[in-house]
């Protein structure tokens, strides 16, 4: 199977449904084929809300370890935070800001998007 790449968005805020986890899990079910695969995780919109230092991680953790052990980043739209007043000192220590034109390139670039 040749290699894929997959680009996994995160649209909606982290909380209030079940989106945001169900979504890291897919994530990680991708990270079995790491090898096979190359993947990004971008958070847009209201998901940029999950990048804050301040948010409880505790249901995600475990999926966001193995995503660290992968060697997957957590990417998070410039444009979006500063639309939403966060700045780089309001993120967690894992996020990466990539502005908008990054995140359009890595989309069209890829073989496959998966939206959450």
């Amino acid at each position: 199977m040749p290699q894929k790449h997959v680009v996994f968005t995160f649209n909606r805020a982290p909380y209030g449904s079940i989106f945001y986890n169900e979504g890291l899990r897919a994530v990680v079910g991708v990270t079995s084929g790491v090898d096979e695969h190359t993947m990004d995780v971008v958070y847009l919109g209201d998901g940029v809300y999950f990048t804050n230092k301040d948010v409880d991680r505790a249901d995600s953790g475990r999926y966001l370890g193995t995503l660290a052990k992968a060697g997957v980043k957590l990417k998070a739209e410039q444009e979006a935070l500063e639309e939403r007043g966060l700045t780089a000192s309001d993120l967690a220590e894992d996020v990466e800001i990539v502005p908008r034109r990054e995140v359009l390139t890595l989309i069209n670039k890829a073989d496959v998007t998966i939206d959450f």
